[in-house]
């Protein structure tokens, strides 16, 4: 047992310690944008740009003390396939600058940027509404039913993808609209491992499925 507690606690501080991370790099981002406004080399898309990129200083600042402070799971999903997934799925948006760049519109610039920053405040939203029970591989340590939770059963998923989808304005739509496609398929599936190892675990689960929409109201 002493063992495992071990392991637990390296896992447990090895992903706080990434998540930190990639904190401080987000946060030389938004130390960079802000040294250039304050210099008045800024160009006008530069508050918009520092406030995602606060928002995504936030997010991991919050995953990090999350990994910190959750309890130990009730349960989880077996086997490498569902961290293969999971990783995936929370690391393929890392490929999209290697996709190529679309047309330079204005039009498209505003709307990704909008977007964006709207996906980002709700996904910390819904972050913070999550809390310790947050993880990346399937597990179960409390079912969260309120807040974004009480539209649909996913809703973190939800916003990610139309964060992945604003960003995706800005590349050519012959090589974004597989890449979309491909990422949803992924995050679908984590979704269905999630839902299984919640019903197992929690025995209100499928109660709250049959009254709760999976990803979209009044669709699926």
């Amino acid at each position: 047992m002493d063992s495992e507690h071990a392991r637990a606690l390296m896992v447990r501080l090895c992903a706080c310690t990434w998540f930190l991370v990639l904190g401080a790099a987000s946060f030389r981002s938004v130390s960079s944008l802000i040294t250039d406004i304050a210099a008045g080399h800024a160009g006008p898309g530069a508050w918009p740009a520092l406030f995602s990129e606060g928002c995504i200083v936030l997010f991991y600042t919050i995953i990090c003390c999350i990994m910190l402070l959750r309890p130990e799971p009730v349960s989880r999903a077996k086997g490498f396939g569902p961290v293969l997934l999971a990783l995936a799925g929370t690391y393929g948006a890392w490929l999209i600058p290697l996709l190529p760049r679309g047309p330079e519109l204005p039009t498209l610039v505003a709307a990704s940027a909008a977007i964006l920053i709207f996906s980002e405040v709700l996904i910390v939203y819904t972050l913070l509404s999550l809390g310790r029970s947050f993880s990346l591989i399937p597990q179960a340590r409390k079912l969260v039913t309120n807040g974004p939770y009480a539209i649909v059963r996913h809703p973190l998923y939800l916003v990610e993808e139309a964060a992945i989808a604003g960003i995706l304005l800005q590349y050519a739509w012959f090589a974004a609209l597989p890449f979309l496609a491909l990422h949803g398929t992924v995050q679908i599936r984590r979704m269905l491992l999630e839902e299984e190892v919640l019903r197992m675990t929690f025995p209100e689960y499928p109660a709250y499925a049959r009254r709760t929409p999976r990803l979209i109201p009044g669709v699926w």
